[in-house]
């Protein structure tokens, strides 16, 4: 009697085990939605990633994956937002609630996936990975192949400002340029990822060089057509673009997406003040904040070590009690050694000539309501060039990555920050006339 209860007592926990290790998995597809419009969304559980072509991210991966009893809950976590998913399995159906991080609880995002296979959708590229010396790092890469056998034009993707940079932050600038046609290269960071090498102290020329160990990998490809190799960025890439080119003749074109002309101090110049006066101060207080980052820069370029810089970060903080609100506060710290990083010493660098004087193809793209660089005085910088090799095309309603600008506060209008369109049509149609149909 006591076997037989012993027995009947650990086939039910085994059952309860069975039911609470329930899983699910397949690749689903569907829609987002707030306040009637609707953004792509599809969901690989068998990986575990997420992805959507309107808000411009590709296969990531999520985080804090759950099921039970019919109740699925993840989260997508991002460097500027937190997703949180969480919804009811009806059948091959998944609808449910989103919450996304900083946005008012009044406004209501919702979400509708059907399981569309039990496999992952197949691609028509493959992915190599590979380990990239470069001096001081070994950088794990990536590179996008095409299943063609003819010869790819190339590009190697150089990403934003944040020292831990993974090349997933890529992926979807990497599935785009593959579908074109090219052999695209992503690389985790010096420092993050699977990267080796001092994020801390990296300066600008540590980053060049790793671009340009890039491209030699690139140009030693025998599936590469070698005059068509060239480099995209974003942001700090975007803005190193032509130092990178200056140190080698690889490249044959550039396409730059928010690059900041002149130099890393302006785009802190501009968003710092922007920020002072968004948070109700007056414009000349915006103003001196500006001038305060031009401050630090002209110090560093006139050989001010890391403590002078720091006194008077210190001292002007507790001058002008708005300065807490931008990056030069009054609790910075500054040391030798991230001193010597890009963050402040690449203050010193100006790139305004080597962005005048570029000989190869170049494409400039901005947002006009960019917050990180001021998008209207760089489009006006290079136009003023003349240089009939560099295109420059400003959107509308765009922000710094190229995706609609969202105002919060106005409620009845809120929506995704979808990417901008127009965007990435007129990047192909540029590459169509510029590279693919050159003669």
């Amino acid at each position: 009697m006591k076997l037989r209860t012993v027995i009947t007592l650990s086939l039910i926990l085994f059952l309860n085990s069975c039911s609470s290790a329930k899983q699910i998995s397949g690749y689903w597809t569907g829609t987002m939605e707030v306040n009637g419009n609707i953004v792509d969304l599809s969901l690989d559980l068998n990986d575990s990633t997420i992805s959507s072509n309107d808000l411009m991210f590709h296969q990531c991966q999520i985080q804090n994956l759950s099921f039970k009893n019919n109740t699925l809950k993840f989260s997508y976590i991002t460097s500027e937002v937190n997703f949180s998913f969480e919804g009811i399995l009806d059948n091959n159906n998944i609808k449910g609630k989103l919450i996304i991080q900083e946005i008012p609880p009044e406004i209501k995002f919702s979400f509708n996936l059907s399981k569309q296979s039990e496999a992952s959708p197949s691609k028509n590229y493959s992915i190599e990975k590979l380990i990239i010396e470069s001096k001081g790092a070994n950088l794990s890469a990536e590179i996008y192949k095409p299943k063609t056998k003819s010869l790819h034009p190339a590009l190697v993707l150089l990403p934003g400002s944040y020292r831990n940079y993974p090349k997933s932050g890529l992926a979807f600038d990497a599935d785009f340029f593959v579908k074109l046609g090219f052999e695209v290269l992503i690389f985790d960071k010096r420092g993050s990822g699977e990267s080796t090498g001092n994020s801390i102290t990296a300066t600008y020329d540590n980053l060049a060089e790793d671009a340009v160990a890039c491209l030699e990998i690139l140009n030693k490809r025998e599936t590469i057509n070698k005059s068509k190799i060239g480099l995209w960025g974003f942001s700090q890439g975007a803005m190193l673009l032509p130092f990178v080119a200056s140190k080698t003749d690889i490249p044959s074109f550039l396409i730059a997406i928010s690059p900041e002309i002149h130099g890393a101090y302006e785009a802190a110049a501009f968003s710092d003040s922007l920020r002072v006066v968004n948070s109700g101060n007056s414009s000349e207080e915006g103003h001196i904040a500006a001038e305060s980052h031009r401050k630090v820069a002209e110090m560093i370029r006139n050989g001010s070590d890391y403590k002078e810089v720091l006194s008077f970060i210190n001292s002007n903080a507790q001058k002008y009690s708005f300065m807490n609100q931008t990056g030069l506060y009054d609790r910075v710290v500054i040391d030798k050694e991230n001193f010597e990083g890009f963050y402040w010493s690449g203050r010193k660098y100006n790139f305004y000539n080597y962005w005048k004087n570029l000989d190869i193809k170049t494409l400039c793209v901005f947002g006009e309501d960019d917050s990180y660089v001021d998008a209207i005085r760089n489009v006006k910088t290079l136009k003023s060039f003349n240089n009939t090799k560099i295109e420059t095309k400003l959107f509308s309603g765009a922000s710094h990555p190229l995706r609609k600008t969202v105002n919060i506060r106005n409620y009845s209008d809120f929506d995704f920050p979808r990417v901008k369109d127009g965007y990435l049509e007129f990047v192909k149609q540029w590459i169509d006339n510029e590279i693919n149909n050159e003669h």
